[in-house]
């Protein structure tokens, strides 16, 4: 049988935090241990299986999940014991814990275009996700939690078993003893389906909020999530096959989309009711299972303060209250208020809408901010239009928000990482932080175009002095 190297899972640094110590293993397996009609079309079926009365598994040099033959054991035949719950009970009393559990699995998968299910399938190939047993069962150490076999070119492979060892996790109480059941079942699956462990996200957060983590440094349950992350276990590294990874989209490209279970995010505003002036300070207070990744105040249809969510503790990202702020250089001008909850999937929630005053009501565009209309008594720009690539004079202009580029040309665009070559399209690069088009492609410009100092110093004043001013803005490039 062929084997390489156990990817290192050691808790050591966060072993302060961590409610027991373990070890999630994925072993690097080559390419020929999974058995080639399996190596194109991957299921959509994830079979969670508990192993009623023991399960029999055979050590061997291929992986088939339908004859439980797994590369992850040494040849020879072993017998992995029955699911266990908290309290070490097995059976009918351990049915309310296991049912949380595959509840738990749906919702982390319920993104992507799959079918979680304890119950067998009659026909067809899946993945096995055994969650039942003791690691020593299959002659691992004591502290292994779970292990999977993860192809060494980080390719999605079908019929291949993955272990979670419920009777490792050490958890006496219900709860955490599902959450951390769930986390190890979800990242060991996830294993053979290619994907690599995550340390922190690109924007420098912690990746402990997503499955494929080591780090205990927050708990709660955790999610694939939709930001691109760099990899490691104890300390960064390089991610085996791609620069950074984004579970979620990796999941994404795999399967397809599926419809979240988790809901949408709950939102309150204070004040909660109009007819009074603009407040200096709107409260909003939000949660959302998967966690909030943004709140934004929105004035008369356009969001003009953006705050990140809460980050996550002990116990996730629980509920929490958010001051935004209007900015100062608002005009005087009627407003129509919400504030908007959104998470790391795009899902959002806005609150009821009330109408206040800042002052006075506008009498005129001279009065409202640059490509401002005053109608009404309310400063407001029209509906935005351009899509990405579009050119564009104004951020309101651009259905994205975001208007950059250079003395010549100014164009939609978006946020990005130069870390993820993914974040722009594929006529766009990455520079300084927004995507542009490549030179060569269309209305490329090279950076060598770019306005001389003194010019360039004009445009940042004008930029720094206020983004709303009454002149039509400028924008210097990206």
């Amino acid at each position: 049988m062929m084997r390489a190297l156990v990817l290192v899972a050691a808790l050591g640094t966060f072993a302060d935090a961590r409610p027991a110590p373990g070890r999630r293993l994925a072993i690097d397996t080559p390419v020929e241990a999974f058995l080639p009609q399996f190596r194109a079309a991957i299921s959509r079926v994830i079979y969670l299986e508990r192993c009623e009365g023991g399960c029999r598994v055979n050590g061997g040099s291929v992986n088939d999940a339908k004859t439980l033959t797994s590369t992850i054991p040494s040849p020879g035949n072993y017998n992995i014991t029955e699911f266990e719950n908290a309290g070490g009970q097995s059976g009918a009393q351990a049915d309310a814990e296991w049912a949380q559990i595959v509840t738990c699995m749906k919702e982390v998968y319920s993104p992507f275009d799959v079918e979680v299910t304890d119950v067998k399938p009659s026909s067809g190939s899946y993945h096995l996700a055994i969650i039942a047993g003791n690691p020593q069962e299959i002659r691992l150490e004591a502290n292994v939690l779970g292990v999977a076999p993860l192809a060494s070119n980080c390719a999605a492979f079908d019929n291949v078993i993955s272990f979670s060892f419920s009777s490792a996790h050490r958890q006496s109480e219900t709860a955490a003893h599902v959450q951390n059941v769930c986390w190890t079942a979800a990242q060991e699956s996830a294993h053979a389906f290619g994907l690599d462990h995550e340390f922190e996200f690109v924007d420098g957060r912690s990746a402990c909020s997503d499955p494929m983590t080591y780090r205990m440094d927050c708990g709660g349950q955790k999610f694939f999530r939709n930001v691109a992350a760099r990899c490691g276990e104890e300390e960064l590294r390089d991610c085996r096959c791609s620069n950074v990874q984004s579970s979620h989209r990796n999941l994404v490209a795999l399967f397809g989309a599926g419809t979240s279970l988790t809901g949408a995010p709950t939102v309150t505003m204070t004040p909660a009711t109009g007819g009074g002036p603009l407040p200096a300070n709107v409260i909003a207070t939000a949660f959302a299972k998967r966690g909030v990744a943004k709140l934004e105040l929105f004035l008369n249809g356009f969001p003009m303060t953006t705050v990140p969510g809460a980050p996550f503790g002990a116990n996730g990202q629980l509920e929490a209250s958010y001051g935004l702020v209007p900015p100062a250089t608002m005009p005087d001008s009627i407003y129509d208020v919400f504030v908007r909850a959104t998470d790391d999937l795009g899902t959002f929630t806005d609150t009821p809408t009330i109408t206040v005053t800042k002052n006075a009501p506008c009498t005129s565009a001279d009065a409202c901010l640059a490509e401002q209309k005053c109608e009404a008594g309310k400063c407001s720009w029209d509906p935005p239009v351009g899509e990405l690539g579009d050119t564009c004079g104004f951020d309101q202009f651009c259905k994205g928000l975001l208007c950059r580029g250079t003395a010549d040309l100014q164009i939609c665009t978006q946020t990005c990482s130069v870390e993820d070559p993914l974040s722009c399209p594929q006529d766009m690069s990455c520079n300084n932080g927004v995507c542009f088009f490549t030179e060569g492609g269309c209305c490329s410009a090279a950076p060598g175009d770019w306005m001389p100092a003194g010019l360039l110093a004009f445009l940042v004043m004008i930029v720094v002095l206020g983004p709303f001013s009454r002149a039509k803005p400028f924008r210097a490039p990206p």
